[in-house]
């Protein structure tokens, strides 16, 4: 009888080994994604920053440049003596 009982108490302690690896590791696993998530956090929200001034200044120098382009613009349309704009003719009749 003793041995008949023998292969089940091995049974329950690989099982029960099993269990307590299984919630070991979970628990491991849980403080490395909480420890990366702070961590990413504290980084991401210094990137993100870092992020939004470089943007920002990459917007206003876009928007200096375009301001810069209409002044121009302005200018050549306003100035007396510009030459007319060549006037757009039709393919068909200057090959006539």
């Amino acid at each position: 009888m003793q041995r008949r009982n023998s292969p089940s108490i091995l049974l329950y302690s690989f099982g029960l080994a099993l269990a307590l690896s299984l919630v070991f590791n979970g628990y491991l696993l849980y403080e490395q994604s909480r420890q990366r998530s702070i961590y990413e956090y504290e980084l991401g929200d210094s990137v993100h920053s870092f992020d939004l001034v470089v943007w920002q200044q990459q917007l206003s120098e876009c928007k200096r440049a375009n301001q810069q382009k209409d002044s121009l613009i302005r200018q050549l349309e306003q100035a007396p003596n510009a030459p007319p704009l060549p006037a757009i003719s039709d393919q068909r009749t200057s090959s006539r």
